[in-house]
């Protein structure tokens, strides 16, 4: 395990251990310092950039991966129980473990199997376990095409610990260049059980990926993104605020107050 975590280590490149866009990691961070976990899941590893984080704000973590990196050593994690396998065959048992001693899971963070039927079938177990009775669970890529396709599927109104959900809880991402370009990727779906929170009265969105298909087909149809510089929106705001100007002189100008009695009685007769 690691101290605090630094500004350097939340904004460097994403390019390195960390798999996460500067944003997820602040959000990350901020949800673990609220949460204060006693027992967390990680599915899907990797180096274990974000299984630092975790394993930092946490007594006990349960780490899924296929394998076990060289970097994963017992010394760097010594609160973490790693599990190689399929998440698929080994989380249930973890799951089960934890109901029968009464234990409950505070924190999970999916990052696994990033296949449709993969995502969902992560989630559902995690969600029909009563060890996961009130629980924050973050769900990484969820703008990826079969990330979204697999959590669109979970029914999520069926489990009736569910008490929020917001699959863009962080955006993700569209790069203009490089390895990725125009591919759906990043964003962070958030996942609330037992805990008395609901979406209350806000207004309903577009999803993100709706946005960015939006978007992609203006570009495939040749159209040119419609947006307004900002040089051309603080024209617009100046201007705006010169009429205002103007229209407030003019209803405190002499003129103005002496005819105010024609214009009621001329508002009088057309009516």
């Amino acid at each position: 395990m690691t101290g605090p975590v630094s500004i350097s280590s939340l904004l460097d490149s994403p390019l390195g251990n960390w798999l996460m866009t500067p944003g997820e990691r602040a959000a990350l961070e901020g949800v673990l310092a609220i949460v204060k976990p006693s027992i967390s899941i990680e599915i899907g590893t990797f180096r274990g950039a974000s299984l630092e984080r975790i394993a930092c704000h946490s007594e006990t973590v349960h780490a899924f991966d296929l394998e076990r990196r060289p970097e994963l050593t017992s010394e760097r994690f010594p609160n973490v129980r790693f599990h190689i396998g399929s998440s698929h065959e080994l989380l249930p048992r973890i799951l089960e473990e934890l109901t029968e001693t009464g234990q409950n899971i505070d924190f999970v963070l999916v990052d696994g199997d990033h296949s449709a039927p993969g995502v969902k079938a992560d989630l559902d177990d995690l969600l029909s376990s009563p060890s996961v009775g009130r629980t924050v669970i973050l769900l990484h890529d969820s703008l990826n095409e079969r990330v979204r396709a697999g959590l669109e599927k979970v029914e999520f109104d069926s489990y009736e610990r569910v008490t929020f959900v917001d699959l863009d809880f962080v955006p993700g991402r569209v790069y203009r260049e490089g390895s990725q370009k125009d591919e759906l990727w990043y964003g962070l779906g958030l996942v609330v059980t037992g805990w008395g929170v609901t979406d209350g009265d806000r207004p309903r969105i577009y999803p993100a990926p709706y946005v960015y298909d939006a978007f992609a087909r203006s570009l495939a149809d040749g159209d040119v993104p419609r947006a307004i510089g900002h040089g051309q929106l603080l024209e617009l705001e100046a201007e705006l605020e010169n009429q205002r100007r103007l229209v407030s002189l003019m209803e405190t100008s002499l003129s103005w107050r002496v005819t105010a009695p024609l214009r009621a009685l001329r508002g009088v007769l057309s009516r």
